[in-house]
């Protein structure tokens, strides 16, 4: 770290002309991705049974369990859900992974595992690459001014304490690095609750106005999401690959991720009578979802969820300097319907509204509750008509418009960070977004 630290101050020091010093960012920054948006490794030592005969019970080494493609192949698409799976525990409410698993989540600090999911670097595994690449030109290095906090995103915040410790310390070794400047968190979906749950459980007031800047949520899921109600059920996998990713095979493996009915929906959000999902005659609200569960006969779910729910309190505001960026127009899930017959595990009939695709409306600017009531910090809100909640991330249409100019350089105004030449992206859902929310 102490390296880390030396370099930065001398590219800062030996900033003696105009056109260098216009370059200095005002503020590093910290990347917090969203769920499915950090790379996982795991290593077998030795699985007591394994769900085919030919899915391996030892490894030699760590191997990239998320995002690796060729896990996905008909052949061994079981053994990957099965490394992939958590066991929840009811008696400590902790999750632990499958026996004779390890899983590790590499690159803390550094940007490369939030920027490719893939280690291959395939397009369907692109994530906050552009906005990296955006920010280079403007003085920004990866790994000592724009850094990546990835986490084990399987998991919901209540299990992530020494990932907070870890997320803590960096931030305040990135300030110290980075001449006392002040850090600006840039979070995508999930990860913007989680940084919620941060800022409200882990963290002191005195604390956030030494060493928080701001705060840019990106599609920001605060109240969940009603996709989940579906990956519950019946399982998700974006309506892609159906043969490939059949969702009713990753459903027990969705199902054992805590922060699957962390993003169930708010009560935040969405009232107790509103109607969540429909079988037949019967209606699912925020009032019975432990008949939920149990109908979908996944009982241990409503343990999960009990001890999730309500890990963000009555959303009380960060008292951090809030700028909320979200799509809308694009038709999204507003409640499901099932026939007893195919329910749970056939896909039901969708009911949309308003949203990005994947997060509802009222969830991506549920911060809005917060205006007025952030200890006298801004919260702003910039609504992206037609912005799909992972392709926000690489068109080039909102950052000359959406964001505050002085937010990441002083002489240098860096407004671009997320201007780019527009890709064609057709193919980055069918990747890893069958998981993103």
């Amino acid at each position: 770290m102490s390296q880390i630290c030396i370099t930065v101050f001398f590219s800062f020091s030996i900033s003696s002309t105009t056109a260098i010093r216009k370059k200095l960012p005002s503020h590093p920054v910290v990347l917090v991705p969203g769920f499915g948006g950090s790379q996982m490794k795991a290593k077998l030592t030795g699985k007591p049974h394994t769900v085919h005969y030919w899915c391996a019970r030892k490894t030699d080494d760590f191997f990239d369990l998320w995002l690796n493609l060729e896990l996905f192949l008909p052949t061994v698409i079981d053994c990957w859900v099965d490394n992939m799976r958590l066991v929840f525990n009811t008696t400590t409410n902790k999750t632990s992974n499958m026996p004779g698993v390890v899983t590790q989540i590499p690159g803390f600090r550094n940007t490369n595992t939030v920027e490719w999911l893939d280690t291959s670097k395939a397009s369907e595994g692109r994530y906050f690459t552009d906005i990296v690449e955006a920010l280079l030109p403007h003085g920004y290095r990866r790994g000592e001014n724009i850094v990546g906090a990835p986490y084990d995103w399987r998991l919901a915040p209540n299990e992530l304490d020494e990932y907070y410790s870890n997320l803590t310390e960096m931030i305040e070794e990135t300030y110290r690095c980075c001449n006392h400047k002040k850090v600006i968190i840039i979070a995508h979906s999930m990860g913007n609750p989680l940084m919620l749950y941060f800022y409200n459980n882990i963290v002191k007031q005195e604390w956030k106005d030494k060493f928080i800047h701001s705060h840019i949520s990106i599609s920001g899921a605060w109240g969940g999401s009603l996709q989940i109600v579906r990956l519950l059920a019946s399982g998700y996998n974006m309506n892609y690959y159906r043969i490939l990713l059949p969702p009713s095979s990753l459903r027990e493996m969705q199902r054992s991720f805590t922060s699957s009915t962390f993003l169930f929906p708010s009560y935040n959000v969405w009232s107790e009578d509103e109607v969540l999902a429909t079988v037949d005659d019967k209606n699912y609200t925020l009032k019975n979802v432990e008949d939920f569960f149990g109908d979908i006969n996944y009982e241990i779910g409503w343990s999960q969820y009990l001890n999730t729910a309500r890990l963000l309190g009555n959303f009380q505001a960060p008292n951090v300097e809030m700028h909320c960026i979200y799509g809308y127009g694009i038709d999204t899930p507003e409640s499901f319907n099932w026939s007893k017959r195919w329910f749970p595990d056939y896909q039901p009939h969708t009911n949309y509204g308003d949203g990005d695709g994947t997060v509802n409306r009222r969830s991506l600017e549920a911060c809005r509750k917060w205006i007025g009531k952030n200890g006298g910090k801004k919260v702003s809100l910039y609504p992206i008509k037609n912005g799909e909640h992972v392709d926000i991330l690489a068109d080039d249409q909102r950052a000359k418009r959406h964001l505050p100019n002085d937010d990441f350089a002083g002489e240098y105004h860096c407004t671009t960070y997320l201007r780019r030449s527009r890709l064609s992206l057709s193919g980055r859902n069918q990747g890893y977004l069958w998981l993103a929310s």
